[in-house]
């Protein structure tokens, strides 16, 4: 028994699918995170496009020509568009909307020179998989560019991109070598086949790629959140300790100094009694930010609670972390804080500790470093102290 298949209904097929898969994402959409719903928006939008696409391609014998010819291939380019754009919106990538403007009117104009005033169907067919190739492929790199895709997810939507491009552009090759392949749209020959299927799976599996780089990067956020401080953007107390016991025994091990200064605002209570706690939130968001200045890129500043902030300091010894600590101390004084329109002077209070063979656990460096701050407190604020043990060696 001969096989057969109609490629006009494996269309409608796949148009059907890509259509339902668009729906669904247009509802999944909503309890995405707000952050993500211009991307998905697009993507939306090229599940409807190409779908729309197809069934126009369909309608061969039915419509007219400007219609299933042009009108189709600018639906499927301008879906192919609507792919890129939201990657690129994914991924905090600058869109380029003259660079794919320029493919979709490439595409209609190739439609509309070889397909209406100029028939000729393989010159058509080449040029018009070359530029949907290209479009494809403009995909595949965003994905693949982005530094924020390092995972084997990145591979799911990448690799769709990456092999639809790949399959329009041996589309374009095959009618170049053998321009007797594809006589009719639908002839039944293995590279219209090949075409039509990886056109009517792109959007299921390209869109299954996106969800799962969606639910990466929630889960990477949530991670975040769980060690980041909400308001001030630093590691929070959690956080530091963590990071504070993997510090000191990375210290011990290469027989590194490992320093620690606990930070905080003098009389800050005045300011959420005098100015309100909103204006006290923003001294410390604008704190922090002061504080950073002065610290190297391998410093891990945190927050430890209310007005309290601490910096993790590697390979540091006690005299390079007194000289950072007063360098922190100096940026406050005579410089006052602008909370909302109003300025005010804040001064700091620094304890300094040096890991110590004593020191069995990051509280214990912790705990010298708090009782230098209150040393500096009780001697008058606006000073560095630096706790008795700080001169040991580690």
């Amino acid at each position: 028994m001969e096989w057969t298949f109609d490629i006009r209904s494996g269309l409608l097929v796949g148009a059907v699918l890509t259509l339902l898969v668009g729906l669904l994402l247009a509802v999944v959409a909503r309890a995405m995170p707000a952050a993500f719903r211009p991307a998905l928006t697009w993507w939306v939008a090229a599940t409807l496009l190409q779908p729309a696409g197809f069934v126009l391609l369909t309608q061969r014998d039915h419509l007219s020509e400007w219609l299933t010819i042009v009108g189709a291939n600018a639906c499927i380019a301008l879906a192919f568009a609507a792919y890129a754009v939201a990657l690129r919106r994914f991924f905090h990538q600058q869109v380029r909307p003259l660079l794919l403007a320029v493919m979709v009117l490439l595409a209609v104009a190739i439609s509309t020179w070889w397909g209406l005033l100029e028939p000729d169907l393989t010159l058509r067919l080449i040029t018009i998989s070359l530029v949907l190739a290209w479009m494809l492929g403009y995909s595949a790199w965003t994905v693949y560019r982005s530094p924020e895709a390092t995972g084997p997810l990145r591979h799911v939507a990448g690799g769709a991109f990456t092999f639809s491009a790949a399959v329009m552009a041996y589309r374009a090759g095959v009618l170049v070598v053998d321009p007797g392949q594809v006589l009719t749209v639908f002839q039944l020959t293995h590279v219209q086949v090949l075409t039509y299927a990886v056109g009517s799976i792109l959007p299921v599996v390209a869109t299954l790629g996106f969800l799962l780089l969606c639910t990466e990067r929630s889960q990477r956020e949530l991670e975040r959140a769980a060690r980041m401080d909400f308001l001030t953007g630093v590691y929070n107390r959690r956080a530091i300790e963590e990071l504070g016991t993997r510090a000191i025994a990375g210290a011990r091990r290469h027989g590194m100094p490992l320093s620690l200064l606990v930070v905080d605002l003098d009389h800050f209570k005045r300011i959420n009694d005098e100015l309100g706690h909103a204006a006290g939130d923003l001294a410390l968001v604008q704190a922090v930010a002061r504080i950073r200045e002065s610290l190297r890129a391998e410093d891990l500043p945190g927050r430890l609670g209310g007005e309290e902030f601490i910096v993790l300091m590697p390979n540091t010894d006690g005299a390079s972390a007194a000289a950072a600590a007063e360098r922190i101390r100096e940026s406050f004084s005579g410089r006052p804080l602008e909370l909302d329109g109003q300025r005010r002077g804040v001064t700091l209070s620094i304890g300094v500790a040096v890991l110590a063979p004593a020191d069995r656990h990051f509280s214990q460096l912790l705990q010298r470093a708090d009782r230098a701050m209150y040393a500096a407190k009780h001697a008058g604020r606006d000073l560095v102290m630096s706790d008795p043990m700080s001169g040991w060696e580690s």
